[in-house]
């Protein structure tokens, strides 16, 4: 930021050409020198379009190495490309793939608690009375918070099984069609921006790589453990062996 900030008199005074390479830190303090401002910018697009990403990767890859039977129908996915790179539409063909990235975000949200500030006197329809099933008034200035950690466990939606990876749960005509039940990327008009490229940059990855590895092992004994900073990923890295063919 110091650095960005330093050559800000001369991004200014240049004149940008089309042979003009992006930089973000440049095109940020070409727009302000609030220190607070330009570290929100950059936070943001450092955790949501990097660690997101290779925390969802980092969980998919921990789960195929504990679930053999995953990875075995997940391979049928993957053959039917015979070897090619996937196109953006054969990406959204692959059903299976796209359940098995539904699931490890439904079991391991990347970001596992979120929460909202009221701008204005607002209502919620549901969490209000004794039984929480009348409206709720929500003052201009008050927080709500939520916890996707726990909310998609929920035994009265996903079923008794709801502690359990099984990708399958999201196919066929009876297979989940979650609503505000599942918000790996939040929903409405705040909805995360990069959700169809986190999704598409992750099946993408996944699908090359097994293209590369015809089997994988896990070399971690230890159960799933949450590492929780502004992200969530697990305590003990992604330990696996991977065979190439």
């Amino acid at each position: 930021m110091n650095k960005g900030l330093a050559r800000r008199s001369a991004l200014l005074s240049e004149k940008p050409s089309e042979s003009t390479r992006y930089v973000f830190i440049d095109e940020l303090v070409s727009q302000t020198d609030d220190r607070a401002r330009i570290r929100s910018e950059l936070l943001n697009i450092l955790l949501a379009g990097r660690d997101t990403t290779a925390s969802l990767l980092s969980n998919v890859w921990w789960l195929l190495s504990k679930h053999p039977d995953v990875w075995a129908r997940l391979r049928e996915d993957v053959d039917s490309l015979h070897g090619q790179s996937p196109t953006f539409e054969q990406l959204k063909e692959l059903k299976y793939l796209r359940a098995v990235l539904n699931e490890t975000l439904r079991l391991y949200p990347v970001v596992p608690v979120n929460a909202r500030e009221a701008v204005v006197d607002t209502t919620l329809p549901l969490g209000g009375g004794p039984d929480e099933t009348a409206p709720i008034f929500i003052k201009k200035g008050q927080s709500v918070t939520w916890n996707l950690y726990a909310m998609h466990r929920r035994k009265d939606y996903y079923g008794e099984d709801a502690d359990e990876f099984k990708p399958e749960r999201w196919l066929g005509e009876k297979g989940l069609r979650p609503g505000w039940e599942y918000l790996p990327f939040n929903g409405g008009p705040r909805i995360c921006l990069g959700q169809q490229f986190a999704l598409t940059e992750a099946s993408y990855t996944t699908i090359r790589l097994m293209q590369e590895f015809q089997s994988i092992q896990s070399r971690d004994p230890k159960p799933w453990q949450e590492w929780l900073t502004l992200t969530c990923v697990g305590a003990n890295g992604c330990k696996v062996s991977l065979t190439p063919f």
